[in-house]
């Protein structure tokens, strides 16, 4: 029976530092990373870009990678009216180096145009929306989830030492999101099993 208990607090334990520790993802341009004129038009007013951007989530952390040829293209950062019309004269931040990484530092949309105006007005462009974190009672805000959409699920199981006795102290840590209620339902079933 106590052997159960240790499991849970164990798995508890594991789900505190693994909900604790937020991670940021590094996304790829258009999901390759390259940064080119598209290659078919995605219909409408939205371009390739914007519409595999409207399927990822976006947060605070996170970065996008664009991949171009230096000299050829480049990578501007620019306001929503300069977007709309590829003004590529008075941009925020530019970007020519080849391999452009830039961090989302704040909850928002974020307007990027290809340096060459031809370009962008054959939808070389992006729309980047960062969530905003997610305010909840008692402590400020939820941190972001460690696991991105488009990143590898999290390991299923966990090592648990059979002679492992951890002792519990009057700070048990709070196991919260998914994580959490998966090392909960891990700690339930090793409880269930002993």
């Amino acid at each position: 029976m106590a052997h159960g208990r240790s499991c849970l607090f164990l798995a508890c334990l594991v789900a505190a530092s693994v909900s604790s520790t937020a991670s940021a993802f590094v996304f790829k341009a258009g999901g390759t990373g390259e940064w080119r004129v598209p290659a078919e038009p995605s219909g409408g007013n939205t371009s390739a870009y914007n519409a595999w951007a409207q399927r990822n989530r976006f947060r605070v952390g996170d970065a996008i990678a664009f991949s171009y040829q230096p000299g050829n293209d480049s990578v501007l950062l620019v306001d929503k009216k300069a977007y709309d019309a590829c003004d590529t004269s008075a941009p925020i931040d530019t970007f020519a180096d080849g391999n452009t990484v830039f961090t989302f530092t704040r909850s928002g949309p974020f307007y990027f145009i290809s340096g060459n105006k031809d370009n962008c007005n054959r939808n070389e462009k992006l729309i980047v929306v960062v969530m905003a974190e997610r305010a909840v009672a008692g402590n400020g805000t939820e941190p972001a989830s460690p696991f991105s959409p488009s990143s590898p699920p999290p390991p299923i199981g966990i090592e648990i030492s059979p002679t492992a006795h951890p002792r519990p102290n009057a700070a048990a840590p709070k196991a919260a999101g998914v994580a959490g209620m998966a090392a909960l339902s891990i700690g339930a079933l090793f409880y269930a099993l002993v």
